[in-house]
């Protein structure tokens, strides 16, 4: 796995973000793999569809990519309150991707957070824009992943160094039974998880 980025696909970008989103989304589909059953590449859907950026043409996984420079924090930006609420509380919900790169646009974290372990009560409602926005009155949202216990955080790539496929794949397959759970009992469950892990 090459963690660098093709930065000359940015040549043809001005802005900050979209050079970000096409630098990232490149790498996904090029180095990355299904952490469920390990097919690869992953396919990408077709751009602005509501949450999800990729999924797996084997196993039909979704996935959803953020990106970040910096390092991973728990509070992540993420788009609109209301489509992410009813995304995550649908019955295909995408799988998160979070990537971190650094100045040198190169990978230092890559983490999927499985979407069994997204709850309605981890999404962040962030004040709606003000009336002299462009978009006045939107509402976006934060995801907190203060709540998600470590078993569901399924590294790729950590501190700059691969895990191994086998690795990732064992670890996202073990928490598959959540699937299984409905809403209350699957939030009860994860609760316990979280505080067995603190």
């Amino acid at each position: 796995m090459n963690l660098h980025f093709n930065q000359n696909l940015a040549k043809n970008y001005k802005s900050p973000s979209q050079i970000i989103r096409v630098l990232s989304e490149d790498w996904v589909a090029k180095q990355s793999y299904c952490p469920s059953c390990n097919t690869e590449p992953l396919a990408e859907f077709t751009n602005n569809q509501p949450v999800a950026d990729f999924y797996c043409a084997n196993c039909n996984e979704q996935y959803e990519l953020k990106s970040k420079q910096a390092k991973l924090s728990n509070i992540i930006n993420d788009g609109a309150y209301d489509t992410m609420i009813e995304r995550i509380s649908s019955d295909n919900n995408p799988n998160f991707f979070f990537l971190t790169y650094s100045q040198e646009y190169s990978v230092n974290n890559f983490l999927i957070i499985p979407k069994h372990f997204f709850k309605p009560d981890m999404i962040v409602k962030r004040k709606p824009l003000s009336v002299t926005a462009k978009r006045a009155g939107w509402v976006g949202c934060n995801i907190d992943l203060r709540q998600v216990p470590e078993s569901g955080k399924v590294f790729l790539v950590k501190n700059q160094q691969v895990i191994p496929r086998d690795n990732v794949t064992e670890q996202f397959q073990k928490t598959l039974f959540l699937r299984k759970q409905s809403t209350a009992p699957r939030g009860w469950t994860l609760d316990v998880w979280q505080c067995i892990d603190n």
